[in-house]
């Protein structure tokens, strides 16, 4: 056999990153990679993880380093996890433990018909779950087509989801693997321009993906890629079909797929379809599939039902646009609750109005998306107008926020000020605050109007705030004040993230202080027990052991190191987290 191009860890580095580099480094030292081979310039092997069966991974080399890869694992996609990590350390350290295989084409071609069917059954004896494949049609460019059997296919999608433990790690990939095999029998009908065979393979299997969806977790978003891979075919096959009845079928097959999407909540599966079947449909066709919408359209009045009204009628709109007239056209608009199309069409007729009525009728966050539309129309006069009038009484601080801009774009620097200390005090924040200093612009101004919010702050108690509003201003011995009543205040949350702050702030100029807060954060982790809550300690005194030391005042570390390992003498944890600081 050929040798395959030289690897070093620097090609290593270049495909794997760095934390997966580390974790697949550990693996190859604690001899992880099982059964590890060389077919050319692959390397393919087993390598043991987090779940009882070990992954299969894969890597392809070539003279600028690794080519391509895979693993079975749950982020193994393009072969850039640990495991392949492993495989690649392996072959670099340990190549002489590969064993140097055949191609599986040249393997199988050397072998007798007789020898064939003894190394199927071994196979079948080994994995029972293989014979079901003995079903599945083999299409080949030397024999004539198979016939396909739909309920074959449908047999073989339905056990993919039952085949593996929901629970076990990257089940959902394994049952992806699966499903996709099936849609490359979809692909070689397709090679061959069986286009009615290949039609069945995708409905089927996305058909029988929907159904079992629920049942797994697909946070990986495999079962998106199989629905998609369907949703591509199926559209592939509406381009070659000339049979309205057959054409029918894969409209029909595409819809269902963007129905199903629509009525699960929008979880974007075949999101192509929609595009697929406006691109490709005959006008004939579109008014089929618009008759279909019509008939999914939910009558209800709860928020998915009218979310899901909008969805449908922004599908109906494009379908039948050649035919709408414009009162046609707003009539849906009002049926599936697309505001925006309508007032966009209104203003388009200068019908406005009837616009701005629509505009009094919405929601707030709808009334937002509409201003942008009639700014778009050169009416941004209008839309400011109608935010100024639902702005008093609403809850949105958003329709404030689109105020304030309109304002700074305009230079009314005084009222985008006053827009903005309403929205600090609706909402106090630092940036909040930040934006009251820049709209103040001059110095003068900003004294005052700082002066002022500082001192409603303190009237209010807001302490935490301050104190991060003094952090933010650099004032270290204020920060120290403020932090302290926040740790007396009844409302004394997240003080313990607010004094690590003021303690990083004051190492330079009140190191004592700092000192101060480190020791008691430190005490209190201690007393929480646990090793996470120990080494975060450690991290602390470590800084408090390099302030004594800045001070000139090891003797002091000392006595406080040595009263900290009295004290806890029995927490064994606790010790072995201060070793490995160091401390």
């Amino acid at each position: 056999m050929t040798h395959p191009p030289p690897l070093t860890e620097s090609d290593i580095h270049r495909w794997i990153d760095e934390r997966s580099f580390e974790r697949g480094r550990r693996y190859f030292q604690h001899g992880h990679i099982l059964n590890p081979r060389r077919q050319a310039d692959t390397l393919k092997a087993r390598c043991m993880g987090s779940r009882p069966q070990p992954y299969h991974v894969e890597v392809t080399l070539g003279p600028g380093g690794v080519v391509s890869g895979a693993c079975s694992c749950p982020v193994g996609a393009g072969g850039h996890c640990k495991h392949a990590a492993a495989l690649l350390l392996t072959w670099l350290h340990q190549s002489d433990t590969f064993l140097e295989i055949d191609d599986l084409e040249a393997a199988l071609n050397r072998r007798s018909k007789a020898e064939l069917v003894a190394l199927i059954r071994r196979m079948v004896n080994r994995y029972p779950d293989l014979e079901t494949l003995l079903e599945l049609p083999i299409v080949s460019d030397a024999e004539a087509l198979p016939p396909l059997d739909a309920d074959v296919i449908r047999r073989q999608a339905s056990s993919a989801f039952f085949g593996i433990g929901y629970d076990d790690w990257g089940a959902t990939f394994g049952i992806a693997e699966q499903l996709l095999e099936l849609t490359d029998i979809g692909d070689d009908y397709a090679g061959r321009e069986d286009w009615r065979s290949a039609a069945t393979v995708y409905q089927t299997v996305a058909q029988e993906t929907l159904e079992h969806y629920g049942m797994v977790e697909d946070e990986g978003g495999y079962l998106h890629e199989v629905v998609s891979r369907c949703v591509d075919g199926l559209g592939r096959c509406l381009e070659a079909a000339e049979a309205p009845i057959q054409r029918e079928v894969l409209l029909r097959a595409l819809f269902d797929v963007y129905h199903w999407d629509i009525d699960f909540g929008g979880a974007e599966m075949g999101h192509q379809a929609p595009g697929i079947i406006l691109e490709r449909a005959t006008p004939e066709e579109k008014r089929q599939v618009a008759t279909w919408v019509q008939q999914a359209m939910p009558t209800g009045d709860s928020w998915s039902d009218n979310y899901n009204r909008q969805r449908y009628g922004g599908f109906l709109l494009r379908l039948e646009e050649d035919r709408l007239d414009d009162e046609a056209f707003l009539r849906v608009c009002r049926e599936t609750n697309r505001w925006q199309d309508m007032v966009d069409r209104l203003l388009a007729l200068e019908r406005m109005e009837e616009a701005v009525a629509t505009a009094r009728e919405v929601g707030d966050y709808e009334l937002l998306r509409l201003a942008d539309i009639f700014a778009a129309h050169g009416q941004a006069d209008l839309a400011e107008q109608l935010i100024r009038e639902r702005a008093p009484t609403s809850q949105d601080t958003r329709l404030t926020v689109w105020l304030k801009k309109r304002a700074e774009e305009r230079g009314d620097l005084a009222e985008a000020l006053a827009l903005a200390t309403e929205l600090f005090w609706r909402q106090p924040t630092v940036t909040g605050y930040q934006a009251l200093e820049d709209l103040a612009r001059s110095p003068e101004r900003w004294d005052e109007l700082r002066a002022a919010t500082l001192s409603r702050l303190a009237d209010e108690e807001q302490h935490h705030l301050l104190t991060e509003i003094h952090l933010q201003e650099g004032d270290v011995d204020r920060a120290l004040k403020t932090l302290e009543q926040v740790r007396a205040s009844a409302r004394g949350w997240g003080y313990a993230p607010l004094s690590v702050q003021v303690a990083q702030a004051a190492e330079e100029s009140r190191p004592r202080a700092a000192i101060g807060i480190y020791v008691e954060r430190a005490e209190r982790l201690i007393a929480a027990r646990g090793r996470g809550n120990y080494r975060e300690a450690a991290q602390y005194l470590t800084r408090v052991r390099d302030l004594y030391h800045r001070l000139g005042e090891g003797g002091s570390w000392d006595a406080l190191i040595a009263g900290v390992r009295d004290q806890n003498r029995r927490l064994r944890a606790l010790k072995d987290e201060l070793k490995k600081a160091g401390l």
